[in-house]
C-alpha cells in the first residue's frame, strides 16, 4: 500500500469512529441509616483466615439482600458487641505497627448503628483472645454499658471497660475458668476446666468478683463445648460432643443444670451437633434451631445440612429444614416472622431462609472468604423470660 493511500485509510476510519465519551465524575454520598437495627438485618462477622489482619464485619438487610456496609475488625476478628437497644456496638480489635508484626494495641471502637462511623476508642490490655472466633469471646452486658473481653495468654481473665465513661474499669483474673455467659444486668458464667461453671458477679462501678463455683456438671467422657446458645435472661444451653442438652441457669448462688435430655434421643443414627455456631433460639416463640450431621465425635465441628427445630417447652422436635447447602453458622431473627440464616467457613454466601417453612428466599454472595459468628439484630435481655 503507498503511503498516500495509508493517509486516506486512516483518515477514513478516524471519520466513521465513535467520539469518546467524557467520564463523569464520581459524586460521593453519606447515606443515613436507620437509628436502630432493623429486626431483618444481621451482621455476619469474616476472621479473613488468609489474611488475618483483615478481619471485618458485614451488615446485611435480609429482606432483599442489600449490602448496607462494613466495618473493620483488625486481627483475629470476633465478633461485634451488640447494644441490646441497636443503636451502637462496639468493635473489639488487634492492631499490629507494622500490619502483621510489631508493637501490639488492643482497642474498643464505640460505633453508632445510624452512620457506621468509628467514634469513641478504648485502649484495652493487649490480652484479647486471638482466634476462630465463637459465643463468649466477648459481649456487652444486658444493659449495654459494659463490654466484657475475654483474654487468653495463655493466662486467664476477663477486661472491663465502661462503654459510658469511655475508659477501662479493670481487668479480673479468672484462673481455671474463662469464656463469657451473661446471666444478667451484673454478672456472667465461665466454662472451668474440669466441667464445672463459676458465676461472676459485678458491681455498679463494673469491678469484678468472683461467685459461686458448681460441681462438674458433665462427664469427661461426654464433655460439653463452648459453643452455647442463651434461651432466657439467666439461662444457657450447653450440647455434648453426644448431643445431650444441658440448660445451666446463673440467677442463684452459682450455677446449677435446670433441665437435660438429648437432641437425638435413643437411636440417635450418628446424628449430632457441629459446626462453629450451630444453634440459635427464637425467645418469643420458644423454638430452637440446631445444625445437625452425621459422622462420629470427632466431627463436632463438621457443617451440617439439616435444622432441627425443637419446641423448648415439650423438648420435642417439631420441623426439619433440609438446607441447601452446608452450613457451620446458623442464626435466626428475632420478629414474629423470623428469618433463619445460614454460612459455612470459606464460602462468601450469606443464604436466607424462612424459619417457618424453611424455604429459600435468597443468597448473598461474595461476602468474605471465612464466615463466622452471625450476629441478627438484638432482643432486649427483659423480654426472654426465665
Amino acid at each position: 500500500m503507498s503511503r498516500l493511500s495509508l493517509i486516506a485509510l486512516c483518515a477514513a476510519i478516524a471519520l466513521v469512529a465513535p467520539a469518546r465519551a467524557e467520564l463523569q465524575a464520581e459524586q460521593l454520598s453519606v447515606e443515613t441509616l436507620p437509628e436502630k437495627l432493623p429486626a431483618h438485618w444481621v451482621w455476619v462477622n469474616d476472621v479473613a483466615f488468609f489474611n488475618m489482619a483483615d478481619g471485618r464485619a458485614y451488615l446485611i438487610d435480609a429482606d432483599n439482600g442489600r449490602f448496607v456496609g462494613m466495618v473493620s475488625g483488625g486481627y483475629g476478628h470476633g465478633s461485634l458487641g451488640l447494644d441490646p437497644r441497636g443503636d451502637r456496638f462496639v468493635v473489639p480489635a488487634t492492631f499490629y505497627s507494622r500490619g502483621s508484626r510489631g508493637d501490639r494495641t488492643d482497642v474498643l471502637t464505640l460505633y453508632e448503628t445510624k452512620n457506621l462511623t468509628p467514634g469513641t476508642e478504648i485502649i484495652i490490655p493487649a490480652k484479647k483472645f486471638s482466634g476462630i472466633p465463637f459465643v463468649g469471646n466477648s459481649t456487652l452486658t444486658d444493659d449495654g454499658r459494659f463490654a466484657l473481653i475475654y483474654n487468653f495468654t495463655p493466662e486467664q481473665s476477663v477486661t472491663v471497660a465502661n462503654l459510658d465513661k469511655g475508659a477501662v474499669v479493670g481487668e479480673f483474673q479468672t484462673p481455671g475458668c474463662g469464656l463469657i455467659y451473661p446471666v444478667g444486668p451484673r454478672r456472667f458464667m465461665m466454662q472451668c476446666g474440669d466441667g464445672s461453671m463459676q458465676l461472676a458477679l459485678m458491681d455498679a462501678e463494673g469491678k469484678v468478683t468472683p461467685g459461686g463455683v458448681s460441681k462438674p456438671l458433665w462427664t469427661q467422657e461426654d464433655l460439653a463445648t463452648e459453643k452455647a446458645v442463651r434461651v432466657g435472661e439467666s439461662r444457657w444451653m450447653f450440647f455434648t460432643y453426644n448431643s445431650q442438652v444441658f440448660i445451666v441457669d446463673g440467677a442463684g448462688k452459682e450455677p446449677r443444670v435446670v433441665d437435660q435430655w438429648s437432641l437425638v434421643g435413643p437411636n440417635p443414627d450418628g446424628w449430632r451437633v457441629g459446626g462453629l455456631q450451630p444453634s440459635a433460639y427464637h425467645t418469643a416463640q420458644g423454638r430452637l434451631y440446631v445444625l445437625m450431621h452425621q459422622g462420629g465425635p470427632e466431627t463436632r465441628k463438621d457443617p451440617g445440612k439439616q435444622v432441627w427445630v425443637f419446641d423448648l417447652r415439650t423438648r420435642k422436635k417439631i420441623q426439619q429444614i433440609d438446607l441447601e447447602t452446608t452450613a457451620t453458622s446458623i442464626a435466626v431473627s428475632q420478629d414474629a416472622k423470623p428469618l433463619l440464616y445460614a454460612t459455612e467457613f470459606g464460602v462468601p454466601t450469606l443464604n436466607i431462609y424462612d424459619a417457618a417453612s424453611g424455604k429459600k428466599l435468597r443468597a448473598v454472595d461474595q461476602l468474605g472468604q471465612t464466615l463466622t459468628v452471625i450476629q441478627p439484630a438484638p432482643v432486649q435481655p427483659a423480654a426472654m423470660g426465665r
